[in-house]
Formats: structure tokens, sequence, C-alpha cells
């Protein structure tokens, strides 16, 4: 009788929390119906949205991506090799994505090139919850994933990415799967969502990017106000003919080298740039005294 009784609240507690993810979640089912209305909506929206976002960017916010020629530059040719794409980036902010976006082009290639303005996966079981970041989601090409709903609800959602990838769009994924706690990519907690997603889509390249504000320690919801972006960019093509969970972790393993040898070059770049600024403080102080 005990056990029944456990049975039944678990059941009930299941039901209870099921109701409440479609509650906080007007993005249930995404159909392809729905798929075509959101990124037509997306498209007729993009322009006031993305240009009000970048001015926030730029003259109230004072950030600034480096190299952003260089980059854009980079970023043109490779989706010229017209193969699926997934950026796979590190993760510290809330925003990481749209800065992405802005430092991949401007707002006028998009208009021309939309299909290359990427689609993201945020955390349903957060920004689901708020009305006004489920009209931002919508607007800015996003599908909620729920992380603490089950495997079925995870796998539609990977299907959908797969299905989005065969025709020519670009996913954002983050390998992390929220924001590093540590400040640093962390390569042990990583999700099985990309490997899945790759061992459906053949030929599927993987764009590793990292970004870090020259203010950031650990994770933040919003990077510091003047912060300068640094941006590295590799491309990848993951293979493996391991299958199942090997699988994904083999392919997953692949791309979390990448992203932890971008994250290695960063810091080394940045300690000899401050030892340069150090000598440079010496040698002035020495000029001075002389």
């Amino acid at each position: 009788m005990q056990n029944s009784g456990r049975h039944d609240l678990s059941s009930k507690a299941l039901i209870n929390r099921n109701s409440t993810l479609e509650k906080n979640n007007i993005f249930v089912k995404y159909t392809n119906k729905r798929l075509t209305i959101q990124k037509f909506i997306s498209f007729i929206v993009l322009i006031p949205f993305f240009y009000s976002l970048i001015f926030i960017f730029k003259y109230i916010l004072n950030y600034k991506i480096e190299n952003v020629k260089f980059i854009r530059k980079k970023f043109k040719k490779l989706v010229k090799q017209k193969k699926p794409l997934i950026i796979c980036p590190n993760h510290l902010t809330f925003i990481d994505s749209c800065l992405i976006i802005w430092a991949l082009a401007p707002p006028t290639w998009y208009i021309f090139n939309f299909r290359y303005f990427s689609w993201n996966l945020p955390a349903g079981d957060f920004f689901g919850k708020k009305l006004r970041y489920r009209i931002i989601a919508f607007i800015a090409k996003c599908i909620f994933i729920h992380r603490d709903a089950d495997s079925s609800h995870h796998n539609e959602i990977l299907t959908i990415c797969q299905n989005l990838l065969s025709k020519g769009e670009i996913i954002t994924i983050f390998p992390e799967g929220k924001r590093s706690r540590t400040g640093k990519f962390e390569s042990k907690k990583l999700t099985y969502g990309v490997g899945k997603i790759l061992q459906g889509v053949p030929n599927c390249n993987v764009l590793c990017i990292y970004l870090r504000g020259d203010k950031q320690e650990i994770y933040s919801n919003y990077p510091a106000r003047n912060s300068r972006f640094y941006m590295s960019m590799d491309l990848i093509s993951p293979k493996t003919s391991l299958q199942g969970r090997e699988g994904y972790a083999d392919l997953i393993q692949q791309i979390s080298s990448a992203i932890k040898q971008q994250e290695n070059q960063y810091f080394s770049l940045k300690k000899e740039v401050t030892i340069n600024i150090y000598e440079s403080i010496k040698i002035n102080q020495r000029e001075q005294n002389t």
C-alpha cells in the first residue's frame, strides 16, 4: 500500500511538472508551419530589432569586437562551402549568441543571406517562463529546449535541428549546455546534443568559436560595460566510426579539444600582452630616471 501511494505521488508530480512545462512555454510544438512563420516574422523585424540591439551594444554599453573585418571576411568565405554548419562556442554570458551573430556579419548582409542568421537553443525552463523572453526568442530565431524535460523532448528538438541544417540553416549550440561556472571552458561537463545532431547530418561542419570580453573573469548575466571582445574561429569536420553514446562522445570530444585549444591560445596571448606592457612600463621608468 505504501509503495502504491508513493507511485501515485510520483505520477502526480510528473504530471504537474509536465503541465507546468507546457504552461510556461508557448513554443511547445515546433511544427514546420510554426518554424516557417517564425522565420518570416523574424525576417520582417530583423532590421529594427537587430539595429536597435547593435546601437545598444556600440553606443550605450560601448562594446567592441576586435578584428571584426577579418572575422566577417572569414565567415563569408566559409559559408560558401555550402555544407551544413553548426556553430559551437564557449559560454560565459546570456548574450553570447547575440554577440557572435553581430560579429559574424552586419545586418544588411543578413537581409540577403537570412539562412545564415543562426537559430539558437536557449533554455526553455529559464527563458520560457517570462513573456518578454518568449517574444525576443520568437523574433530572434530561437527554439526553446527544456533541460529538465525527458529524452523524448530533447530528441524532438534535436531532430528539428537536423531538419533545419539539411535545409541550409545554421544552428548555434553551446556544448557546455550552460554558462561555465569557472570562467573557463568546462570540457568535462559537456552534453551529447551536438554529437546526436552530427550523427544524423552527413558532412556537417562545426565552426568552433571562442568569445571572451577583456573584463570577463567568470560567468555573468551580461558582459561589463566598455568590454572589448576577442573572438577566434576554427572550422572542423568531426568524424567517427562509433555509434550511439560512444559516437556522440567521440564527436563532442573533437569539438571540445578545438575550443579548449582556442582558449589556451587566448590566455597565452593575454599573458604575452601583459608581459609586453609590463616591460614597456619598466623601460619608461628607467628612461625617466636617467
